[in-house]
């Protein structure tokens, strides 16, 4: 009789635990469903939180000029009788933040601002702030609560107010991205889904059920700027095509005018300058994703792109052009193109970013030694004198008959190109300090992306040394120098 209880006691002892298991491994919250850590959402180790904790909000934008005003989802009727106007006949945008972030970001009101300028439509921001925090992980987890309040939110508007899943568009900013893409996984028919760097750590290497993809929406953008290798202070995006169209500002990482991330960088800033400019260096990159999106949705100059398979053969040249369909634009009307797959583009450093661009291709002549040092390049136009571009060669040493690329993107159309302006800089080091070669210019070419037609300014190998100036006046249309 012991011997049975004892088994008894071990069975149901054993059945316990297994019961706790299971419900530290799965959660079920009204109207949201059940979540768990089995496969395929294995990509963090911790349960999302409380629905009731996290406190998902949508604000209500229908003017510029007015304050917005909080939506209730458990009692819609009742909101918008006491808040701006909802048109259920226009179509609405749904805009959401990503980590350490909440509803009230400048760049949320910004973007809501622009899309009103537009035209008429309806705008509503979703505040996940309580759960948008510390650690990652955490917030990684409740991505997928508010991705499902978000679904429930929208299904009660259609219930409602008669509008339908086709007049939708969901923004998303990093994590927000991939909420967008939960929401969507809910919203069969969804109109669009616009992907602003969605977040690389914890969904680049994991199943497409787990991130953003192409099946979330009929018509799903992503703009890539901060897909480097994560290393904790950059390469929060990722470098995954995951829409129907993927468009790669410069290359998709590393902005121009975005500090080079380092920790010698992050600790002197903070010394400087205090903790909001470090927050500003480590997210340079990864927010270019939303000013380039808002500028693109009122700007007059359109952020042309290319169909190319990297970011080595956009800067060979190998990509411009778009064959029998128009180069689609990034940002606000890419819907508007019938181009898929991977498009590249390069823009300016700081706003306006959008400009006409430019394909420079250097190549050097005959040296002795590798020489460390910048070459500094402007072209003398009909119109003025262009933005430099400058070709370092501080990390990667000049070398004799190296070839170097580069993007020029300027505000306005330049005119006929009379004159290359070179400025060479030499730095010296140690083991060079007797070494005096220099560097020799075998051409310059010059690329307009518009058209794909290219001149070239022949240097036939001319000796610059150190802090010297030279112009090349000659051009020709054929590469033969």
């Amino acid at each position: 009789m012991a011997a049975l209880s004892l088994l008894l006691g071990c069975i149901l002892f054993a059945a316990a635990h297994y019961a706790v298991g299971q419900r530290r491994n799965t959660v079920c919250y009204a109207r949201l469903g059940c979540f768990s850590l089995e496969y395929p959402f294995n990509n963090t180790d911790v349960l999302p939180m409380e629905p009731a904790f996290i406190n998902t909000r949508f604000y209500l934008f229908t003017n510029p000029q007015e304050t917005p005003s909080i939506i209730s989802e458990g009692d819609i009727t009742n909101s918008l009788e006491h808040s701006l106007k909802f048109r259920p006949e226009l179509e609405t945008v749904i805009i959401v933040h990503g980590f350490l972030q909440n509803g009230q970001v400048d760049w949320m009101a910004k973007m809501a601002i622009e899309l009103l300028k537009r035209k008429q439509q309806n705008v509503i921001l979703v505040d996940w702030g309580n759960g948008a925090g510390f650690p990652y992980s955490q917030a990684t987890a409740n991505t997928r609560v508010v991705g499902a309040e978000i679904a429930v939110f929208v299904s009660s508007l259609n219930h409602v107010l008669g509008t339908s899943n086709a007049k939708y568009h969901l923004i998303g900013h990093s994590l927000g991205a991939h909420i967008a893409g939960y929401a969507g996984s809910r919203l069969p028919g969804l109109r669009r889904i616009t992907g602003l760097d969605p977040a690389q750590p914890n969904y680049q290497n994991f199943d497409i059920q787990v991130r953003l993809d192409q099946d979330d929406a009929d018509f799903v953008d992503a703009i890539h700027t901060d897909g480097s290798d994560y290393d904790t202070i950059s390469g929060y995006g990722m470098m995954l095509p995951v829409g129907h169209i993927d468009f790669y500002p410069n290359g998709g990482k590393d902005q121009p005018g975005c500090p080079r991330q380092s920790f010698m960088n992050i600790i002197t800033e903070e010394y400087e300058d205090g903790t909001s400019e470090t927050g500003n260096i480590i997210s340079c990159s990864h927010s270019r994703s939303i000013l380039l999106f808002t500028e693109s949705i009122n700007s007059p100059c359109a952020f042309r792109s290319f169909q190319c398979s990297n970011t080595r053969e956009f800067l060979a040249g190998r990509c411009f052009g778009c064959g029998s369909l128009p180069c689609p634009t990034a940002g606000y009307s890419s819907i508007q193109y019938r181009a898929r797959g991977k498009f590249y583009l390069a823009t300016r450093s700081n706003t306006p970013f959008c400009g006409q661009q430019y394909l420079i291709r250097l190549k050097f002549g005959r040296f002795a030694y590798p020489t460390y040092g910048t070459l500094k390049l402007k072209f003398l136009t009909t119109n003025g004198i262009s933005d430099p571009v400058v070709f370092s060669g501080l990390q990667r040493p000049f070398a004799s008959g190296q070839s170097r690329n580069a993007m020029l993107v300027e505000l306005d159309h330049l005119g006929d190109i009379v004159q290359t302006q070179l400025e060479f800089h030499e730095q010296r080091s140690f083991f060079s300090w007797d070494r005096s070669s220099g560097i020799a210019i075998e051409k310059v070419s010059f690329t307009k992306t518009e058209t794909n037609k290219s001149f070239y300014f022949c240097g036939n190998g001319l000796r610059m040394t150190s802090n010297s100036h030279a112009g090349l006046h000659h051009r020709q249309f054929s590469s033969q120098c």
